[in-house]
Parts: C-alpha cells; sequence; structure tokens
C-alpha cells in the first residue's frame, strides 16, 4: 500500500541528485601529491618562489610551512627544484628552466 509512494519519493530524490551534478563528468582526477601540487603553483607564479609570493603559492597548493621545509630538499634531490642562498626557490619544469 505504501511501497508505491515511497518508491516514487526515492525516484525523484535520485533524478534531483542527478541534476545537480554536471554533464558529461565522470570521475574526478586523484588529488595531486604535496610535491606536484607545490611545483604547480609555484610554476603557476612565475617559476620562482620567494619571501614575497610564499603565502600565494602555499595557498595555492594547500600547503603549509612545515610542509614547504619538508618537500624542498626533496624537490631538490629529485632535480625537480633549486634552492638559492636567499632562500628562493626555482621549479625545474619543462615550462620553467
Amino acid at each position: 500500500m505504501f511501497t508505491r509512494p515511497l518508491l516514487a519519493v526515492s525516484v525523484l530524490g535520485s533524478l534531483a541528485l542527478a541534476a545537480c551534478a554536471p554533464a558529461g563528468t565522470g570521475p574526478s582526477a586523484p588529488p595531486a601529491s604535496p610535491r606536484d601540487a607545490l611545483v604547480a603553483a609555484i610554476e603557476a607564479n612565475g617559476c620562482l618562489l620567494t619571501a614575497d609570493n610564499v603565502g600565494d603559492i602555499l595557498i595555492r597548493a594547500n600547503l603549509t610551512q612545515a610542509d614547504l621545509i619538508d618537500l624542498t630538499p626533496q624537490l631538490a634531490a629529485e632535480g625537480r627544484a633549486e634552492v638559492a642562498q636567499s632562500g628562493a626557490i626555482r621549479v625545474l619544469t619543462d615550462n620553467c628552466i
């Protein structure tokens, strides 16, 4: 007796949720690793992280100062970044030489 109304509510609820998703979107890409996120953020800010832009870069990469301290030696060891004596970090990518 109550099966049909519940079924109708269930179907309508599913349609409403489906309407919220953008058309043609599939599964989202896996999130970038912290190292990749940092490199991409530095690259997007002119290939160089300095005292003047560190805040913007960390926000864009969703990282903290502690993350930066941990990741910088890893990127340098991988040949993906150079650290100047001033503390500036230059990324070495296809777009940043």
